[in-house]
C-alpha cells in the first residue's frame, strides 16, 4: 500500500530524492531497520517492535510521527506526534462517494490470525458478520471498511481506516502478536480511550497448539534445491528432521481436530465483541489531524518541486 499511497500524496518524491527511503504507514521505526537504510524520511510511522534508541538525526528526518508514545520513546518533540497517515485515504478520489453503512458488520483479523488454517467464511456466518482478510487488495479492503456499519478489528489499521471514515469500531485481541503499545500510540493521537475486547481467553492453548502444529508441518517440508550457479549458492543449511509420513499425518490431524474448536470460540467472541462498547473519535479530531498532515505534506512538496526545478 505504501507504494501507491505516497505517490498520490507526494508526487515526484522518488525522482527528487532517489537516495531517500520514506517510512510511512506501519510500525517500522526501529534501530535495526533504520541502520539498514541510508537517508530516511519519516511521515507518520510508529515504533513498537525492537530497540529504537540512538537514532542518527543526521540520517533520519522526521516530518511527523504516528502518536505520542512513539514521540516519547524516541525523545522527539511531542508536537511531531500527529497521527497515522492512513487517515489520508479519506482525501483520495477513489474512496469518495462510497455508500456508507451499507456493508453491515465486518471483522478484520490480525495478519497472524488470518494465517491460521481456519474456515473464515464459516466463522463469519456463525458470528453474523463478514470477515475481510488483511491479505486482500488494499484498495478493496479500505472500501469494505468505508462501507461498513461496524468494524470489529484485530488489525490496527482496520480501526484507523474505520475511524477516519467515521465508522464505529471495536478492537479485539486474538493473536499473541497483538501489540498494545502501537494501538495505544495511535489511539492517543486521536484522543480515544480504548476498551480492548479479549478473545480465546479459555482455549488460548489450543491457538498455540494449532500455530505450532502448522509450524512443525512447514519445517518438515523438503528444502529447496540449491541454485546451479556456485556464485549464487547460499551457505548450506541443515535440513529439518523428517517427521515421517506418520508424523505428518498426526500434525495434520491435530490441526483438523483443533480448527473447529477454535472456529466456534472465535465466532462466539466476535459475536460478543460486536455488541460491546463502540469506539469513534470525537467529531472534528481526525479532520484536524488531516489538516495538520496536509501542512506537513505541503512543506515537503515545496521542497520536492524546488529540487525538480519546479519551484
Amino acid at each position: 500500500m505504501n507504494t501507491w499511497f505516497w505517490d498520490a500524496l507526494l508526487p515526484g518524491w522518488r525522482e527528487a530524492w532517489p537516495d531517500v527511503t520514506l517510512f510511512g504507514i506501519g510500525t517500522i521505526l526501529g534501530r535495526k531497520i533504520l541502520d539498514a537504510h541510508g537517508r530516511v524520511l519519516v511521515c507518520g510511522s510508529g515504533a513498537g517492535y525492537g530497540a529504537i534508541e540512538g537514532i542518527d538525526r543526521s540520517k533520519v528526518e522526521i516530518s511527523w510521527l504516528r502518536g505520542p508514545r512513539t514521540a516519547a520513546l524516541i525523545g522527539a518533540d511531542p508536537g511531531l506526534a500527529i497521527t497515522d497517515p492512513a487517515c489520508m485515504a479519506t482525501t483520495m478520489p477513489q474512496f469518495r462517494g462510497l455508500a456508507r453503512g451499507t456493508g453491515g458488520t465486518i471483522f478484520i483479523p490480525h495478519r497472524s490470525t488470518a494465517r491460521l488454517d481456519l474456515d473464515w467464511d464459516r466463522i463469519g456466518r456463525h458470528a453474523g458478520l463478514r470477515v475481510v482478510l488483511p491479505s486482500g487488495e488494499a484498495g478493496e479492503v479500505i472500501a469494505d471498511i468505508a462501507r461498513a456499519g461496524l468494524v470489529v478489528t484485530e488489525s490496527m489499521h482496520g480501526a484507523i481506516f474505520a475511524d477516519a471514515f467515521r465508522v464505529p469500531w471495536v478492537p479485539i485481541r486474538i493473536s499473541n502478536e497483538f501489540n498494545d503499545f502501537k494501538w495505544h500510540d495511535w489511539a492517543g493521537s486521536v484522543e480515544v480511550q480504548m476498551q480492548i475486547q479479549q478473545a480465546l481467553v479459555l482455549p488460548r492453548k489450543l491457538w498455540f497448539l494449532l500455530r505450532d502444529a502448522r509450524a512443525r508441518l512447514r519445517s518438515a517440508r523438503p528444502a529447496r534445491p540449491a541454485p546451479d550457479s556456485a556464485n549464487d549458492r547460499p551457505d548450506p543449511v541443515p535440513a529439518p528432521p523428517d517427521l515421517g509420513e506418520a508424523g505428518r499425518r498426526r500434525v495434520k490431524g491435530l490441526a483438523r481436530a483443533l480448527a473447529p474448536v477454535l472456529e466456534r470460540a472465535i465466532a462466539r467472541d466476535l459475536k460478543r465483541a460486536s455488541r460491546a462498547a463502540l469506539h469513534l473519535s470525537r467529531d472534528g479530531v481526525v479532520a484536524d489531524r488531516i489538516d495538520r498532515i496536509r501542512d506537513r505534506l505541503a512543506v515537503l512538496q515545496r521542497r520536492i518541486d524546488a529540487d525538480q526545478g519546479r519551484g
